[in-house]
């Protein structure tokens, strides 16, 4: 259970350490008022959110393959069925997530050029 809970860590790592360092950088970094800066910080922490969620409902599935099936009644097909909707949910929201920020960085561009012309 360690090895299958060390590898789930180690897949959504990446994504986790990106998340967390482009939150640290917009709150530290950009000013309060910051044009797009709060769509940014929002696209940002949905993004960090969704991918803490995938690792909880990865550790969920594997404890439900490892030992949870033989207390629980019920279809181990019907449950993982579940979990991978669940998983396709938190990819959508991630994925909004980054379109947030996205569209915050385009907007802190435009007025970046904006003023400068």
């Amino acid at each position: 259970m360690l090895t299958q809970a060390l590898t789930m860590l180690a897949y959504q790592l990446p994504e986790l350490l990106a998340a967390s360092l482009v939150l640290a950088l917009l709150r530290t970094r950009t000013p309060a008022g910051a044009h797009g800066r709060r769509l940014a910080v929002a696209g940002a922490a949905v993004v960090l959110v969704a991918s803490l969620l995938r690792l909880l409902a990865g550790f969920g599935q594997a404890w439900l393959i490892t030992g949870g099936m033989a207390a629980m009644s019920g279809s181990l097909g019907t449950w993982l069925a579940l979990y991978s909707a669940a998983v396709l949910l938190l990819s959508v929201a991630s994925a909004v997530g980054l379109a947030l920020l996205g569209w915050g960085a385009v907007r802190a561009i435009g007025a970046t050029t904006a003023r400068a012309a």
